[in-house]
């Protein structure tokens, strides 16, 4: 349960950051569509974060096995959102890509 809670956490800081931040860059670069992606991205910690408190009432391997498959999303998307915030940095704000 730590695990889940550490690393949801740093998921969610990181993709709202993230979110937050592209949509400060559309004033600056214009509407990218990383942009809405990351927007959506972002929803997924916070849901998984809602339903772990929903399964409280569960048996314990059901917890389980819910928490471990969460981790896994969320530590995936951790490495998806810093690939998609280096991307748009450098096609966007450095325009050193292609």
């Amino acid at each position: 349960m730590k695990t889940f809670s550490v690393v949801t956490s740093v998921s969610m800081i990181l993709t709202l950051t993230a979110a937050v931040l592209s949509i400060v860059g559309i004033a600056i670069t214009g509407v990218y569509p990383g942009i809405f992606v990351l927007s959506l991205v972002s929803l997924i910690p916070i849901a998984s974060k809602f339903f772990s408190k929903r399964i409280i009432s569960k048996p314990n391997n059901f917890q389980k096995k819910y928490l471990t498959t969460f981790t896994i999303i969320n530590l995936l998307l951790i490495l998806v959102v810093l690939w998609m915030t280096f991307v748009i940095v450098h096609d966007r704000v450095l325009q050193d890509c292609c």
